[in-house]
């Protein structure tokens, strides 16, 4: 589906199993997905700019403030709150 085609989609649950068999009856949606190539260049001088050459995994969210904490009740901790007397 290209983008065009995806900004007038009202309801994306009209596509599901039992539907897209009709909308492939109008064509192969990926006949022209090979007549044009990128590059990789600039991904790999993405790649080379990043610290440490890799994103953590998982990511590593910093807490904002007024954020509880992210512990379970029972592991509730002064360390793991901002405001101590919560």
């Amino acid at each position: 589906m290209s983008w065009a085609a995806l900004a007038d989609v009202a309801d994306p649950r009209e596509f599901n199993l039992t539907t897209i068999p009709d909308y492939l009856a109008g064509g192969d949606p990926w006949a022209d997905m090979d007549a044009e190539a990128y590059s990789l260049v600039p991904l790999l001088q993405l790649w080379d700019t990043l610290p440490g050459g890799e994103l953590n995994w998982p990511p590593d969210y910093p807490k904002m403030p007024g954020e509880p904490p992210r512990v379970q009740p029972s592991r509730k901790v002064a360390a793991n709150w901002e405001d101590a007397d919560d």
